[in-house]
């Protein structure tokens, strides 16, 4: 399926079967890789890369924060990433950048301190489809057993390969049940994130979300705070609740793959999916990608 396509490593194109690290790298066996998933898109002014920039800067703020320097420029990254899309004939889809050890390494600090840098391109439609990942139109969510991750014990903000133990127990769990993603609570029992999402409901009218200490920082999230704040849709960050959640009028996901995923479901609630706000961020985030609105070209970085 993938036979023709490529991967850069390293400054290289690489056949995709020949992309290959030693089973024994320290990034493998410890999962002290970093990483950063960006969408593309085919907008009024050509293919482009939602906010190519912040997710860099936040790749810049994971490497700090597992003291790992990374070999590359921002400018050199940013002209791999277009490569690559390039390459792989990318105008609507998916690029996935991954910084890593390649080392051999037992110990559980790195003994090897070179790094390495891989960024791949996936077209939707060719290469996958939303359905394989769970993403229907409509989502459906429980809270999970499982207790997001304290940021006292590790960097919850770095999106590092590692932190993602826990999103994928949590989602195996609720998927058992018959739901498709998890809520995650925090150590103090408020309403964390989902598996990969950041988690938005609407309250007469008013969004609230999550306060910001036990969750990633969203690229997709600080999108639609912004969003909100131009449509003029009261919004607020605040601890909430798994009550909160289950008395809700309407509740969606947001992520890179799905910017606005309405939830039908959240445990025995029912909800209007898309609800009315949920629909009105909807429309005005595609308007958006589509390179509409003026004032959002900032966000589009185009590859050509």
């Amino acid at each position: 399926m993938f036979s023709n396509r490529r991967i850069w490593i390293d400054g290289k194109m690489t056949a995709f079967k020949a992309a290959k690290v030693h089973i024994l790298s320290h990034s493998f066996a410890r999962g002290s890789g970093i990483f950063e998933v960006m969408s593309v898109y085919p907008t009024d002014n050509g293919v482009a890369v939602f906010r190519l920039r912040d997710h860099l800067l936040r790749l810049e703020h994971s490497a700090r924060d597992l003291m790992m320097k990374i070999p590359l420029s921002r400018n050199r990254l940013t002209q791999a990433i277009k490569q690559t899309v390039r390459a792989n004939r990318v105008s609507h889809g998916l690029v996935k950048l991954i910084v890593f050890y390649p080392g051999f390494g037992l110990e559980v600090i790195p003994t090897d301190d070179k790094v390495s840098v891989a960024v791949a391109a996936f077209q939707f439609g060719r290469d996958f489809n939303m359905s394989k990942f769970g993403e229907d139109r409509f989502a459906t969510a429980a809270i999970s057993k499982w207790r997001k991750l304290d940021p006292r014990t590790v960097p919850v903000h770095a999106k590092a390969a590692a932190n993602y133990l826990n999103p994928m127990l949590a989602k195996l769990e609720v998927r058992k049940r018959g739901f498709k993603t998890p809520v995650l609570l925090d150590t103090d029992g408020f309403v964390a994130e989902g598996a990969t999402e950041s988690v938005f409901i609407v309250k007469n009218g008013r969004v609230l979300t999550s306060r910001p200490e036990h969750i990633l920082l969203s690229i997709t999230r600080m999108s639609i705070l912004q969003i909100c704040a131009d449509l003029k849709v009261p919004l607020a960050q605040k601890k909430l609740t798994p009550q909160d959640l289950r008395a809700c009028d309407e509740a969606f996901f947001s992520s890179t793959t799905c910017k606005v995923w309405p939830i039908c479901r959240i445990e025995n609630h029912k909800l209007p999916a898309p609800g009315p706000v949920s629909l009105k961020l909807q429309n005005y985030f595609d308007l958006i990608l589509a390179g509409k609105i003026k004032k959002y070209h900032k966000w589009l970085e185009l590859v050509d």
